[in-house]
């Protein structure tokens, strides 16, 4: 991938936002009475988001029409994204390739600012799938991946 330093990056920021529909039954499941706080943590960053934003749908994302609010949050943060707001079916553990394929693609320089939340993320354990796509990126030489607080941890 190309770096072009005379243009302004037309991706940056990006947002990935990795498996929302893991947010729905299976954090009910995993996280009981902390569920809602996890949703509402994600639905607050992507309401308060501007920027670029790809989505990285899974096998439960077809539980978010269930969950009104954060199916509205990833919604409205489509339709306010100025350049790349795409969603991806991308399901562990092949959503990782599918974001640098899509990336590399699209032509998105290796210095954007991408931030990541969604589910799940375990950096005490080297887990889950937020992780996963944060080490994928920096591996493939992208120097500016952050993992936002609102990343829902088991």
């Amino acid at each position: 991938m190309q770096e072009n330093s005379s243009h302004q990056n037309k991706f940056s920021p990006l947002l990935i936002l990795v498996h929302p529909g893991s947010l729905c039954g299976s954090a009910d499941m995993n996280l009981s009475d902390e569920a809602d706080a996890a949703r509402e943590a994600v639905i607050d960053e992507l309401n308060g988001w501007s920027g670029n934003i790809l989505v990285l749908d899974g096998w439960l994302s077809d539980e978010l029409g269930l969950y009104p609010l954060l199916d509205r949050a990833i919604k409205d943060a489509i339709s306010r994204s100025p350049m790349l707001a795409d969603r991806l079916e991308a399901d562990d553990p092949e959503h990782t390739e599918i974001a640098l394929s899509h990336l590399a693609e699209l032509g998105v320089p290796l210095s954007t600012p991408i931030s990541l939340t969604g589910a799940w993320y375990e950096p005490d354990y080297n887990s889950g799938c937020v992780l996963a796509t944060q080490q994928g990126l920096l591996e493939a030489g992208y120097t500016n991946v952050t993992v936002m607080q609102s990343a829902a941890v088991l």
